[in-house]
């Protein structure tokens, strides 16, 4: 008994060493390993997926992953790095990654050899937490933030990672100053960068714009007025020519019912960018009673190139008007009046010699234009550029007097501009010529101060103080020289306060404004005092108005106004108002008014009682607008004497082809339009040629403009342009019906043409696709691959494209002109790993067609480099390799049998029968097709050539997204069709909801999409469309023309995706009706509540 427990003991002891001898053994072998398969060992499991990063909240992008079957995520270095703008060269001895973080001094390098990290001085050292497969290297999450600082929060649920990082990111950091610079540029009116500018085109003669209004007036027991005003636009001499007359029976005519300007503008110029010839418009020094005909020039460019700071505008219109603000015939900003017809401007100050306009609309339809061509309070110039404008001419008065005038200004630095110059009137007895001068200089960005001197008529100061964003102080004050003749103003002295105080507090909001002027004479002192009080409360606007004149030490005269605007739920709008003399006590005037519009009608109707003068007086007006003019009649009722008036206006802008003239209700004159051709440029050379079509589209958007689609002819117009301003025009790809199409230019600026329509042709590229398959052989067996470059040469052996092979080895790139191109693998890749390329490359061409030439099948085998002759050896003995056919071969040339007399079992799709061996036209494009003949004569067409069903099926289902419906997939061995293996077989209905390529069925667990969104998380009450349900994955490359997509888990194991989110079931429906267009012909609206599909009756079909 002891003898056998020796040896049982004995036993055990040779047990545990030899147990402990393996397991040195194994961790000494692991340790001196470098593949990843033995990595990966510490885990079941794995997948490499693509992963969408969000970095910030703010952006995102999708990069490749490896997820261990415990959610570890093994992010790929280089590519995050390169995303992030992270510097990370491979290192050129070793296998190791190195570059900088955060600074150029904070350096770090990434051995995978070692499994080392060095981030200045300090090393970290993790066995487990560096990865590497084909040459790409991972790192593990939590060293990652560990190391850099980079912290990610993995979703494995959603195939996301929020990525928070301890210091500001590269690329953050070039988006923040990114930004900057833009704001930059658009405060300096510079351009923003586009695809492609079109520039001006000059005609010597071209005629384009006509405006027309009549207007008649009658009075009982008077005669009948009647006035009509015609103008006509067009191009001449390279110029914007506008000619109108303002006709009125009641009086004989003169030359100054009789409008006439030409103007010309080129901002490329150096010497004179602006010139205008006719009726010009001057900020003269001496006052002018008649207008100028003469001519003006300047070195300014007629864009918005805003300096710091701002001065206010406060004027009086209608009550309830809206007014837009243009600069440089450039709209910056629009306001509504209150109720007394009060409106405020807070106007950018712009360098250079600036035209501002002011266009009023009533609530009515009215439109009233102001137009004032002027230096602005505070002229300034840009740092170290001189400007200058010179005008002259004779005015339209009795004695035919003569005007000039001639200024500088110039930038000494961005807060002081000095100028001067000289003015000339012929008029001015003694003294016609005013020599001036004037500085402008802005201490701070809230405080501006300009000085003038006009040599014996004047001295002015104006100070403009923002002390809050919104609250102003103004300072003015001029001395005028006595007995000067050229302003005609008596007063020697003129002093003005003007005080602006916005408020709000919760919905209610407004501002207060003081105004306080004094004008000094020889014997006594006129004084003003204006104070106006404006608030806004929901549908309610009340004004406040006091006025306080007198005169020296005399008792003031006092008047206040007050009214109210009030507009209803059913669209009434009700503006009571009064006067009243505060010195009588008593009401001066007191008036009610109510209005309504309806679509494209309006009336309104008031009553207003003058209580001094003891009259009544009753208004009625009413409007429509026709889409080519706009008509009104009024009637008016005073002391027992009735008026009426009828009107009428419009305009016609010819040139817009095919026989179109755009008729509007507003002025043509000085406009200008767009014709954009969209076409399919088919042999690419930007033009359309005979034989290429048009193509219709949807939606084009439109800086400051409205398109409008032609259905009939595929015309995109845009009228009511302002002439000379550049426009920027943006087209969207997903707006194109082929996924295989694509904008040659996505985004164009265009300068406006005066008075015509400019015609701008946009090709239309239809691009090719090649795709195919990488397979990775080992000892014999074969899978499919990820993370392979595949590249893409044009005839010129010039790299045109790149693309990475999926996780089960598909590729694809979609973008290819028409040419020749060779396709492989990676060189450096290959050499990299030690693997080598069967064949080495493909040779294909895609041809020239509207759809787009597929090129598929294009598969690699890559494995160890062996010797050339054994490569040679295994070809010739498996005949897997099929060089693409040309779409202009004949067809009838290869039978299927010849193709899959091979062991291997192989997958083809079964197209149709045909009764001959002539091409059929659906079959164009489509590389791969195999016929076999069929004992009753007739012809079975077959298209590809795929080693796995899952490919074919995939295949198929392009087809179907391409309009080829009824095929099926069959197999081949040893040249013969063999029955499907049973474990492949896909029910047809399954198929019959596929619109795009699904995943194989073996991964049918991984139902994750990095790019699509959960409509789970989308929170409220939207419509959207669904695309459709699959079994199985989608790429977001099949749904890139559909953006936003959704995607949502179905309790059958499916997957649910819908693209877009809309408010209405309108929006919806139009999005349908594009997606159908794009071929997903089952494509309906659906509903969802917080992230939960709403039930319908209909569903929305």
């Amino acid at each position: 008994m002891k003898t056998s427990c020796c040896i049982l003991c004995n036993n055990h002891r040779y047990f545990w060493l030899y147990a402990f001898f393996m397991v040195v053994t194994v961790m000494h072998t692991h340790a001196q390993g470098n593949s990843f398969h033995e990595e990966v060992a510490l885990f079941a499991a794995f997948d490499e997926v693509p992963v969408e990063i969000v970095v910030d909240g703010k952006w995102s992008f999708e990069t490749n992953a490896i997820i261990t079957d415990s959610n570890l995520l093994y992010i790929n270095v280089s590519d995050l790095f390169k995303h992030l703008k992270i510097v990370c060269n491979e290192s050129k001895v070793g296998n190791s990654l190195e570059g900088f973080i955060e600074s150029e001094t904070k350096t770090y390098a990434i051995d995978y050899n070692t499994k080392q990290i060095k981030v200045g001085s300090k090393i970290i050292t993790s066995k487990n937490g560096l990865l590497e497969e084909m040459g790409v290297k991972y790192m593990e999450a939590s060293v990652l933030s560990e190391v850099f600082g980079l912290t990610l929060t993995f979703n494995p649920r959603s195939l996301s990672a929020k990525l928070v990082s301890s210091f500001e990111l590269p690329y953050v950091r070039e988006m923040r100053i990114e930004n900057s610079r833009k704001n930059i540029s658009k405060l300096q009116g510079q351009e923003i960068a586009v695809d492609t500018i079109i520039p001006r085109n000059y005609n010597l003669f071209k005629f384009g714009m006509l405006d027309w209004a009549v207007n008649s007036n009658q009075t009982v027991d008077e005669a009948t007025t009647n006035n009509v005003i015609l103008g006509v636009g067009g191009e001449l001499l390279f110029g914007e020519a506008n000619i109108s007359i303002n006709y009125n029976d009641r009086y004989k005519f003169d030359n100054r019912q009789l409008q006439y300007s030409w103007r010309w503008i080129d901002n490329d110029k150096k010497i004179i960018k602006q010139a205008q010839v006719g009726k010009i418009y001057n900020q003269s020094i001496a006052f002018l009673d008649s207008p100028v005909i003469g001519a003006t020039i300047n070195n300014s460019p007629n864009t918005v190139r805003k300096a710091n700071g701002t001065y206010a505008i406060n004027e009086y219109t209608e009550p309830n008007w809206t007014v837009e603000l243009y600069i440089n015939d450039v709209l910056v900003d629009y306001t509504k009046a209150d109720a007394s017809g009060l409106y405020v401007f807070n106007v950018p100050i712009v360098y250079g010699y600036t035209t501002l306009k002011l266009k009023f609309y009533g609530p009515l339809g009215e439109e009233r234009t102001e137009e004032r061509v002027m230096n602005t309070p505070y002229t300034f110039i840009p740092a170290k550029t001189l400007e200058y404008s010179m005008s002259g001419g004779f005015l339209q008065d009795e004695n035919g007097s003569r005007y000039g005038k001639g200024d500088f200004n110039y930038g000494v630095n961005r807060f002081l501009t000095v100028g001067g110059g000289l003015e000339y009137l012929s008029s001015i007895p003694n003294s016609p010529f005013i020599p001036f001068a004037k500085v402008a200089f802005q201490p701070f960005s809230t405080m501006v101060v300009n000085l003038e001197y006009d040599h014996d008529v004047r001295m002015k100061g104006l100070l403009n103080y923002n002390f809050t964003k919104s609250a102003f102080l103004e300072l003015d004050y001029t001395k005028y020289v006595k007995g000067q003749l050229a302003t005609r103003f008596n007063a020697q002295e003129e002093r003005k306060i003007r005080v602006s105080v916005p408020f709000k507090i919760n919905q209610f909001s407004g501002f207060s404004k003081l105004n306080f002027s004094q004008f000094v004479y020889d014997s006594f002192n006129f004084n003003q005092l204006d104070f106006v009080y404006s608030a806004y409360y929901k549908q309610l606007s009340f004004n406040s108005s006091t006025l306080v004149n007198w005169v020296g030490t005399k008792s003031p005269y006092m008047t206040t106004n007050l009214s109210m605007s009030y507009r209803m739920l059913n669209g009434f709008v009700l503006r009571p108002s009064v006067a009243y003399d505060l010195n009588d006590n008593m009401l001066t005037r007191y008036r009610a008014e109510i209005e309504k519009r309806v679509s494209k009608m309006y009336f309104s109707a008031s009553y207003e009682r003058n209580v001094a003068s003891k009259n009544d007086a009753v208004f009625l007006n009413f409007r429509y607008d026709l889409p080519y003019a706009r008509t009104g009649v009024s009637a008016f009722y005073s002391n027992n004497n009735f008026s009426f008036s009828e009107n009428a206006q419009g305009s016609l802008a010819f040139g817009g082809d095919n026989n179109y003239v755009h008729a509007g209700n507003n002025s043509a004159l000085g406009k200008g339009g767009i014709l954009f051709y969209p076409f399919l440029d088919l042999n690419q050379n930007g033009i359309l040629d005979k034989g290429e079509k048009m193509v219709l589209l949807t939606t084009v958007k439109v800086t400051a403009g409205k398109a409008v689609i032609s259905k009939k002819d595929s015309i995109v117009r845009v009228s009511d342009l302002n002439a000379f301003v550049s426009y920027n025009v943006e087209f969207s790809n997903d707006d194109l019906e082929s996924i295989s199409w694509k904008f040659k230019h996505n985004t164009y600026q265009i300068l406006v043409d005066p008075n015509q329509y400019k015609r701008v042709f946009v090709p239309i590229l239809s691009l090719g696709e090649v795709n195919g398959t990488v397979y990775l052989n080992q000892k014999g067996a074969t899978k499919g691959q990820g993370r392979v470059t595949v590249q893409i040469y044009d005839s010129q052996s010039k790299k045109v494209a790149e693309t990475l092979s999926e996780s089960d080895g598909y590729f694809s790139y979609l973008g290819l002109k028409p040419g020749n191109y060779t396709i492989r693998v990676d060189d450096q890749q290959l050499e990299k790993l030690n693997y080598q390329s069967f064949p080495k490359e493909h040779k294909i061409e895609i041809a020239v067609s509207e759809d787009g030439t597929i090129v598929d099948g294009l598969d690699f085998e890559i494995k160890t480099k062996v010797a050339t002759a054994e490569i040679e050896m295994e070809a010739s003995e498996v005949n897997v390799q099929i060089k693409p056919k040309k779409i202009s071969e004949d067809l009838a040339t290869k039978p299927i049998e010849s193709i899959t007399n091979t062991e291997e079992i192989f997958y083809s799709i079964q197209l149709g029968l045909y009764k001959d061996h002539t091409k059929p036209k659906v079959l164009d494009n489509l590389d791969l097709v195999f016929y076999e003949d069929l004992a009753d004569g007739n012809v079975q067409y077959y298209y590809g050539f795929f080693r796995t069903q899952e490919r074919a099926l995939i295949a198929k289902n392009t087809l179907i997204l391409r309009g080829i419906n009824g095929t099926s997939i069959v197999a081949y061995q040893f040249g013969k069709k063999i029955a499907t293996p049973e474990k492949s077989v896909v029910k047809e209905e399954e198929l019959k909801e596929s619109l795009v390529p699904v995943e194989a069925k073996e991964q049918s667990s991984t139902k994750k999409n990095a790019v699509f969104r959960k409509i789970s998380d989308e929170k409220g009450l939207f419509y959207s469309v669904q695309i459709g349900v699959f079994k199985n994955y989608v790429h977001s490359n099949w749904f890139s023309n559909y953006k936003p997509v959704f995607y949502e888990f179905l309790s059958n194991d499916r997957i649910r995706y819908i693209s877009g989110k809309y408010n209405s079931k309108k929006e919806a429906k139009a999005a349908q009706n594009r997606i159908i267009a794009k071929g997903i012909k089952k494509a309906y609206i659906v509903k969802y509540n917080d992230g939960k599909k709403v039930d319908t009756s209909n569903g929305g079909h």
